[in-house]
């Protein structure tokens, strides 16, 4: 069996339909191959890091892997740092390279795009991927491909592999798969920890969750909505894991970011007696700037393979195991509470409208996409980072994609294809102009895939969350672009929204098409939503503020 052909018979076996790339010299071969199979969409892009937001919003959506084809060095290089962004964030990419053929790798000889060895540009993607290896022996890139996408299927994480160019259609050894990616279990500190955990909700008075991102990671969304219904305990979700428990749930209150958190949700969650934290870690952005009145006598963490609970530490105790065993625990209380006694807590500013014909707001913005996913339940977000992800921490869309934790710039776009591109979902997408600049020119893509997801673009022609940081700085601003003029350049409908009348407009118009749409919604410079501002405010105490230690 040819190299090619094994690799593309457990891409798809794997479930992989699409694969996101920009060809190259040294992938030729590969592309060749992609062309002649003919199985796989193979959606091209202009720019590497843009192909990986792609295949990781593809992933993150979907739930399955994301897989990302380019070339050797300028290629692969360029595209390190979304896929540094998909470790960060626990999403399953697979990264496929070309490299130099078994023949150019003289050591007296060097070839194009190699940086220090042939093998730098493995050794820098060991540090983004939990596995990574060069398919270059026929006797092991068999078991090379099998390892990698099982790793990342089951760790979700990305993986790479670099095919030397002379070996796409090399025979290979297809028997040997080499040992299966076994992740221990210690079925007797599973137990443990979920009578623990349970014993922990039945005592406690006013028990809270908070779910992560790896509830959705892990496909764990149905059972937690069901822990949290079984319990009628209030649910909040962290930074990273906003949308992954249904924020039109009734049991929902909110995002939940330590001291930047609306009032009376921060009384919900630090208030309560046991707070079960289900799928992620903390930091900084997972439960806001401070978290320090979750303490370890109230917070329970569970996160992939591990379970915290006061000085206690139970190793290899994976979510999908714990869940389920907490389900079936006869110790799990059942409480019933009032009807309405569950309040989504949405900051106190992101309620008000605004007049018709006031100068446009971040929190009329807010209010407006409010009222618009009420009537669209099934519209996923798809958000940047910068002020439109802290706005978003107030939108109440039922599913949310956004770098969250890693903060990169440039993720929305190119996400927000993978996501329509795989899934037939049509996104409303939040970006800044700055984050725009990077990678926003890909969604003149979008024609090609038959895409047409609407962009609200938060445009204060500068770089708004930086500057909130240090108000006078002079280096944050952005050079103006004509959005709405490029959106019907390239094939779209474009729209400036000064108002917020304008902006309820310009989005009702907008859904109502059939193509992509640009909607520009120029801000005043130093206007920030309600989370933003919160969220500097205690960072800047906490970070630059703060007496040094020692």
């Amino acid at each position: 069996m040819r190299l090619y052909e094994l690799l593309f018979d457990e891409l798809w076996r794997h479930g992989v339909r699409h694969i996101f790339g920009i060809p190259g010299d040294f992938v030729l071969n590969l592309y060749e191959a992609l062309e002649h199979d003919g199985r796989f969409r193979l959606i091209r892009l202009s720019h590497e890091p843009a192909v990986g937001f792609a295949a990781d919003g593809a992933a993150r959506m979907t739930g399955g892997l994301g897989v990302c084809c380019v070339t050797y060095g300028a290629g692969g290089l360029n595209m390190i740092n979304a896929v540094a962004c998909a470790y960060a964030e626990e999403s399953p990419l697979v990264v496929l390279t070309g490299g130099p053929g078994r023949a150019e790798r003289q050591p007296d000889v060097h070839v194009h795009h190699e940086v220090k060895t042939f093998e730098s540009q493995l050794t820098v993607y060991r540090e983004v991927t939990a596995y990574a290896a060069i398919l270059d022996d026929p006797h092991t890139a068999a078991a090379h491909i099998g390892r990698a996408l099982e790793t990342a299927t089951k760790v979700k994480r990305p993986v790479y592999l670099e095919i030397p160019r002379d070996m796409v259609n090399a025979t290979i050894d297809a028997a040997a798969t080499g040992t299966s990616v076994d992740l221990a279990v210690d079925e007797g500190a599973v137990d443990e920890a979920a009578r623990e955990i349970a014993q922990r909700l039945k005592s406690a008075e006013n028990p809270v969750l908070i779910v992560g991102v790896e509830v959705h990671r892990f496909h764990l969304r149905e059972q937690v909505v069901a822990l949290a219904e079984r319990l009628n305990a209030p649910v909040a979700s962290s930074f990273l894991g906003r949308g992954v428990f249904p924020t039109l749930h009734p049991q929902f209150v909110g995002t939940y970011l330590g001291v930047v958190s609306p009032p009376a949700l921060r009384e919900t969650v630090e208030r309560s007696d046991c707070v079960l934290l289900l799928g992620e870690l903390v930091s900084d952005t997972s439960l806001g700037v401070s978290a320090d009145a979750l303490s370890r006598t109230n917070l329970l963490i569970a996160v992939a393979r591990d379970v915290y609970v006061r000085h206690h530490r139970y190793q290899n105790v994976p979510l999908d195991k714990l869940i389920p065993r907490l389900l079936a625990s006869s110790d799990l209380p059942r409480r019933a509470t009032a009807s309405g006694a569950f309040r989504d807590h949405v900051s106190a500013e992101a309620r008000e409208g605004g007049a018709d014909g006031e100068p446009i707001k971040v929190r009329h913005v807010i209010h407006a996409l409010n009222d618009f996913f009420a009537g669209h339940l099934e519209v996923p977000l798809v958000s940047d980072t910068g002020d439109c992800l802290f706005a978003a921490v107030d939108v109440r869309s039922n599913e949310i994609v956004a770098p969250a934790y890693y903060a990169t710039m440039g993720f929305a776009v190119p996400a927000a294809l993978g996501v329509q591109v795989t899934t037939g979902r049509r996104p409303l997408v939040l970006v800044g102009d700055g984050a725009f600049q990077m990678t926003g020119p890909e969604i003149s893509h979008a024609p090609e895939y038959r895409c047409n997801p609407v962009i609200v673009l938060f445009n204060n022609t500068r770089w708004e969350m930086l500057q909130a940081f240090f108000p006078d700085a002079g280096y944050n601003t952005t050079v103006p672009w004509p959005f709405s003029t490029l959106a019907e350049l390239w094939g779209g409908r474009g729209f400036i929204a000064r108002t917020p009348r304008e902006f309820r407009e310009a989005l009702a118009a907008a859904w109502a098409g059939d193509t992509f749409a640009i909607i520009d919604v120029t801000l005043a410079r130093g206007d920030v939503s309600p989370i933003l501002r919160g969220f500097v405010r205690a960072f800047k105490a906490r970070v630059y503020e703060a007496p040094e230690a020692g």
